[in-house]
């Protein structure tokens, strides 16, 4: 039986960086819709491991599956949260148009209802309130993956545009990468930063993106070879192995 990769079903979004014509270089825009690809991509891997793994997990490893889902549930709810309250307001303010980010804005609320039912079935499980079935762990994705999905692959375009507006919009990514940085430790360095390495494929669109996280490579060794083990049995269940390449789901 061939192996499977967290690369399917629902599919990962391509970067406008990869997609220029030869020679071309980014420019801010591109670069930040780029960055924002990737960091989608995180998600998408992540759920594509949950759902394809769901119906394999045995009583032992329910725990730990469960806790890289409830995890998941979090990054999830972080990203779309601090595009709400920082990231979303901010691009109004400067473009001057209100009403930039609306369309975006609204399909929050498509996919928003679904997955707090799924967080909360997955929290429930992990307190010994519900009893864990992965049936209704894809059946509860069913329900609003895919619609995420889009979202996640319509704003890469809507960022891609801003730059109908110009000077206004100077520094906007590096604005919205510090603000983020902020907010980061709502997550935690051994369980949100190292997420992000065991999402990432350091290999995806032949390794142009090797520099994703933009954070010196020092951290990059601490979250690899020092943070890692504190919730090793999760990584278990990531898409990415501890140097950021795809490997096989348990399947």
């Amino acid at each position: 039986m061939s192996s499977i990769y967290a690369n399917q079903p629902f599919q990962l979004l391509a970067t406008p960086t990869y997609q220029l014509p030869n020679g071309e270089k980014p420019n801010e825009f591109v670069n930040g819709a780029t960055h924002m690809a990737l960091a989608h991509n995180l998600m998408i891997r992540a759920m594509n491991a949950i759902y394809l793994q769901a119906p394999h997990i045995s009583p032992e490893q329910e725990k730990p599956f469960l806790n890289f889902a409830e995890l998941w549930c979090r990054v999830v709810e972080h990203h779309h949260r601090t595009e709400e309250e920082i990231f979303f307001p901010m691009l109004e303010e400067m473009s001057g148009d209100k009403d930039v980010m609306k369309e975006n804005s609204k399909q929050h609320e498509a996919f928003q209802s679904g997955l707090a039912q799924f967080t909360s079935y997955v929290r429930q499980c992990l307190k010994h309130e519900e009893k864990f079935n992965s049936e209704e762990i894809v059946r509860s994705l069913d329900s609003f993956a895919a619609t995420l999905q889009q979202h996640l692959s319509d704003e890469i375009p809507t960022l891609l545009a801003l730059e109908r507006f110009g000077a206004k919009m100077n520094g906007f990514h590096a604005k919205f990468a510090a603000e983020v940085e902020k907010t980061q430790q709502e997550l935690g360095v051994l369980a949100g930063a190292v997420f992000v390495i065991a999402t990432h494929d350091v290999e995806f669109e032949g390794g142009i993106h090797t520099d994703f996280p933009p954070i010196p490579s020092a951290i990059t060794w601490g979250l690899k070879n020092l943070a890692w083990w504190a919730h090793s049995d999760w990584w278990q269940f990531a898409p990415c192995d501890r140097q950021g390449k795809m490997r096989p789901l348990k399947t």
